[in-house]
């Protein structure tokens, strides 16, 4: 395997868990404003929070 060929798998697969992750944020946001709508209550902070390591 060349080093191009490397590279090019190693790319592909980093978009493929680019994508993943993604559509994971997008799930979670849509979670996210259907309790807001539900119970009233913002807590898009709270989810960032707990995402970038806090506690929330």
């Amino acid at each position: 395997m060349t080093f191009q060929t490397a590279l090019e798998i190693f790319s592909e697969n980093e978009r493929k868990e680019r994508r993943k992750i993604l559509a994971a944020a997008r799930g979670l946001k849509k979670h996210v404003e259907a309790f807001q709508k539900t119970y009233h209550k913002d807590i898009m902070k709270d989810v960032i929070a707990v995402l970038l390591g806090g506690e929330g």
